[in-house]
């Protein structure tokens, strides 16, 4: 009789760890059941919350769910990365990251609390807009060597603009001067909009700002771009070089946006997220605004993005501890 009840239990707990798996695949399959939460870590009406925003409304026409935008601010863009960081790995709760949150902080405070290597999975690259180095339009400097002369001339006499200390702009301006091998003297301000606006009036000699920030002012003759920070030209300034090709080797920077994901998400949920990005980066609507905001679409696979971010990664670890940059 023992036999026979310890065979049944057997049989019982072999046929359970059979079907086990199958509710598991059974949800992935059906990806998604109910609607996601978009973290974006800034302030609402910004550039990445437009962008979200964005992305969250052609993900929830292609998933079938909607995907609800969730505006998490704080320490310029930990808070929501920390909320996302640890959040289930189902797939239901994401974050549009940038250079900033995934990479910039990190590299700037060794005490952050995620690891973006353990802790998030890079879905897909959906924007990318080149950084654009930027003067007044009455300046002497029409090209960035003349500029780079000037700096070398007087070390520390010229001015530059941020939107504050670890922002983007003051980011690559930092690994700009680094490459260069020149000093100027960073003046941060509480955003982007005054800073612009000390340049236009002289104050400032020069800035590195996200190619949106300033691109009309810059087809309308009232700032003069030198070059643009990205591998390649700009499609919206095709006639400027990169700075790269005006002599300042190694130099990459642009202010992308992406999807992530907290670490360990199931590959068909992956695939599912994947493919939306994707549809979104050729959506005729997405295209369209994309375009009115000087972005490009981008749209690539999870393994294309981490190889992005790989690439990225030494030279921003490289400039925050040559600039001084790092939280003590």
């Amino acid at each position: 009789m023992k036999k026979h009840l310890i065979g049944r239990r057997s049989l019982l707990a072999a046929t359970a760890s059979l079907l086990a798996p199958f509710p598991m695949a059974h949800a992935q399959a059906g990806f998604p059941e109910k609607p996601i939460r978009l973290v974006v870590p800034f302030s609402a009406g910004g550039g990445t919350d437009v962008l979200g925003r964005l992305l969250a409304r052609s993900m929830s026409q292609s998933l079938g769910q909607q995907v609800v935008v969730d505006n998490v601010t704080g320490a310029g863009g930990v808070i929501g990365a920390q909320q996302v960081a640890r959040a289930a790995k189902d797939g239901y709760t994401l974050m549009i990251g940038t250079p900033g949150s995934i990479q910039i902080n990190p590299a700037m405070q060794p005490d952050i609390k995620y690891n973006v290597d353990k802790d998030f999975m890079p879905v897909s690259q959906f924007s990318d807009s080149a950084t654009v180095l930027v003067v007044n339009k009455d300046s002497p400097w029409k090209t960035v060597q003349e500029l780079i002369a000037a700096a070398r001339e007087k070390p520390g006499a010229l001015n530059y603009g941020s939107a504050g200390v670890g922002s983007f702009a003051h980011f690559s301006a930092e690994m700009f001067l680094m490459l260069a091998g020149v000093k100027m003297t960073h003046v941060p301000y509480r955003g982007t909009a005054q800073a612009i606006a000390d340049l236009r009036a002289g104050i400032l000699q020069a800035e590195f700002e996200n190619l949106p920030g300033v691109l009309p002012l810059v087809k309308d003759n009232q700032l003069r771009a030198l070059a643009v920070g990205s591998a390649r030209r700009s499609s919206f300034l095709p006639d400027l070089p990169t700075i790269i090709e005006a002599g300042v080797k190694g130099y990459e920077s642009s202010s992308w946006t992406g999807l992530f994901a907290p670490a360990g998400l199931p590959a068909p949920v992956l695939a599912r997220l994947e493919k939306a990005v994707a549809d979104a980066a050729r959506d005729p609507e997405v295209l369209k605004t994309l375009k009115e905001l000087g972005a490009e679409p981008v749209g690539s696979r999870s393994t294309e993005f981490a190889a992005f971010l790989a690439r990225r990664r030494p030279a921003v670890v490289e400039t925050v501890a040559a600039s001084g940059m790092a939280v003590k």
